[in-house]
């Protein structure tokens, strides 16, 4: 008998070390295969920690879903860098836009039991405000369904959130109504309903109105109820500005945008994006899904789970068909027959915060990824996905493998260089190891590998771009597909208005963006970039000023920019007297008012 339990003791523990062996290979391997959008063959992944001082992402977390459960979690980086506090599974990030498919759910679940009707007028249901009527409503009323699948019609697509400091936040009624308090406009209805995609975030908060108001609670309670305390989310909430609870367990937001005020931004549009949460958790937010597909989740019946994952409308098509299901977005492949290559997602994007959400409608798979920069877009969190859609045998998730041909670095030298976009943008390709690198107004870097003597792909679309050469075979030109003639390489004393900028030589630059021609709120704009980066480049945006009034006498915005530029160097005489030019020019210009007061008050 002893014998008997000895060997049944082996044979468990020997097939859990096994696990445990394949669970920190398959990490190791994720962390080891960040790629770009085209897989190549022969091209070694990138490290993530690499990755992430590459992208200068100071935070992230992981958090990885197969059969069905979650395979791993893990957390790299700072969640707060001043304070040196590290992230952890259990650091909560905001999340964005997933606010959105969380509240879908939560929706679907009311509909479930018969609270509020999917096709329905949705201002039945609405008490505490209504959706005003027009042409477009008379016509075709809005309901759930369409606010859900952003076919709506309705106004508003994004929300940009407060700074903690604002007090007090607008309710949501304000929001909805665009009182000055909520710093935007009402939400209306624009285009007609049910006809296209037209992404709202001004539509999600319709809806959360109207579920507030058949449920007579709270938003954040109804999901708590709903959602959270059904899938043991513990580290979620829709509450804003996050409660006393969580403190210390949220990650601190980081961008590089001239705009940002470097701290976690407040969005009482708790629907549309006010969700705080943990990779782990929305993971089990995606799995249960998943599972109500399969008739066995714990919030939605296996029917309704079908019904919100049906496409309503199509919302892009190429490499990748995108549609819009009752709630999330739907992806696959375009050349995709198989059901298993499906997929249901949601990205969100705060203001210093990035988060992923996919996972396979059939299967089991999928992954979520949250990060403390805001700067990412199209950066190291769909690296990882992609790291671990190969690892774990995504079907049909990665694009076809492409096969690079070997060209000497004399070919490949002879095709780098600098070829002219436009008037002011240039495409600058680069030799690196036996492939180019592609920038553009330096952003981030796109490989590029030669596939013919005179063809390259660039992996960032899987597009092919095609040289011509002269006599001594160099590159004059080159055209992608896409375009319809191809870009001519710059001569080596040949520069544009930005490039000559970027060299200090402002005389040059002066004259180039004087020849361009630009409306005064294309050139204020480079001159607020230029004002607000870090450090900030006073010459550059001098220069850019003087075009602008050269060329704009008369635009009030001129002169508002005028006294951003001398208020930042604390010039405050100046700045009080173009601040009174432009609302002499611009009275309604309210921002220049309010920050004329405070000068004045000085």
């Amino acid at each position: 008998m002893y014998k008997y339990f000895l060997a049944f003791f082996l044979v468990v523990a020997a097939k859990a070390v096994g696990q445990q062996t394949t669970t920190a290979q398959k990490i190791k391997e994720v962390e080891n295969s960040l790629m770009q959008y085209v897989p190549v063959k022969g091209f070694a992944g990138w490290n993530i920690l690499d990755r992430m001082k590459y992208y200068k992402v100071p935070g992230l977390s992981i958090a990885v879903i197969s059969n069905y459960k979650v395979d791993w979690a893990k957390a790299y980086g700072m969640a707060d860098t001043t304070l040196h506090t590290p992230v952890t599974t259990e650091t909560m990030f905001s999340a964005g836009s997933i606010s959105k498919l969380l509240m879908a759910v939560t929706a679907l679940k009311l509909v479930e039991t018969g609270k509020i009707s999917l096709d329905s007028p949705i201002n039945n249901y609405l008490t505490s405000w209504k959706l005003a009527g027009n042409a477009f409503t008379q016509k075709t009323p809005v309901t759930l369904r369409m606010l859900l699948s952003h076919k709506g019609g309705t106004s508003q697509s994004s929300y940009f959130g407060f700074t903690p400091d604002k007090n007090p936040l607008p309710t949501i009624v304000q929001i909805l109504n665009g009182d000055p308090v909520a710093a935007t406009r009402r939400v209306v209805v624009n285009s007609e309903p049910n006809k296209v995609f037209q992404y709202s975030g001004g539509g999600s908060m319709i809806a959360q109105m109207a579920l507030m108001d058949v449920s007579h609670q709270s938003f954040d309670a109804l999901t708590k109820q709903v959602l959270f305390d059904k899938l043991g989310m513990k580290h979620s909430t829709f509450a804003q500005p996050v409660p006393a609870a969580f403190a210390g367990k949220t990650a601190w937001g980081y961008s590089a945008a001239s705009w940002y005020k470097g701290m976690p931004y407040v969005y009482p549009q708790q629907a549309a994006a006010g969700l705080y949460t943990t990779p782990t958790d929305l993971a089990k937010f995606f799995i249960d899904i998943q599972l109500s597909v399969l008739g066995k989740g714990n919030v939605l019946g296996k029917g309704m789970a079908n019904e919100m994952l049906t496409p309503q409308v199509d919302v892009s098509d190429g490499g990748y068909k995108e549609q819009m299901g009752v709630g999330p977005f739907l992806l696959q492949r375009t050349d995709n027959r198989d059901t298993a290559g499906i997929y249901f997602e949601f990205t969100g994007v705060n203001a210093g915060f990035l988060a992923y959400g996919i996972a396979s409608i059939k299967g089991g798979n999928g992954v979520v990824v949250m990060l403390n920069s805001g700067d990412d877009q199209n950066g190291i969190g769909k690296e990882i996905r992609r790291a671990v859609a190969k690892t774990y045998h995504w079907v049909n998730y990665l694009p076809e493998t492409i096969q690079p041909v070997t060209l000497s670095n004399e070919q490949l030298d002879k095709m780098a260089g600098r070829y002219r976009m436009g008037a002011n943008e240039v495409l600058y390709l680069r030799r690196e190891n036996n492939y180019l690198v592609e920038n553009i107004n330096e952003g981030n870097d796109i490989y590029c590998f030669p596939v013919a003597a005179d063809t390259i792909v660039f992996t960032d679309f899987n597009v092919k771009g095609f040289f011509t050469f002269n006599n001594d075979g160099e590159a004059v030109s080159l055209q992608s597909v896409w375009q319809d003639k191809p870009m001519r390489k710059m001569k080596a004393n040949e520069f544009t208005a930005n490039e000559y900028l970027k060299m200090k030589n402002y005389t040059a630059a002066k004259k180039a963006f004087g020849e361009l021609h630009l409306n005064e709120y294309q050139l204020t704009y480079i001159a607020y970039d230029l004002l607000n980066k870090k450090p900030a480049d006073f010459e550059a945006a001098k220069t850019l000023l003087d075009v602008t009034t050269e060329q704009h006498p008369n635009a009030g915005i001129v002169y508002s920019r005028w006294g951003e530029y001398y208020q930042k160097q604390h010039d405050t005489a100046n700045a009080i007297k173009n601040y009174q030019q432009a609302l002499k020019l611009d009275p309604n210009d309210t921002q220049a008012k309010e920050i004329l007061m405070t000068l004045m008050k000085q």
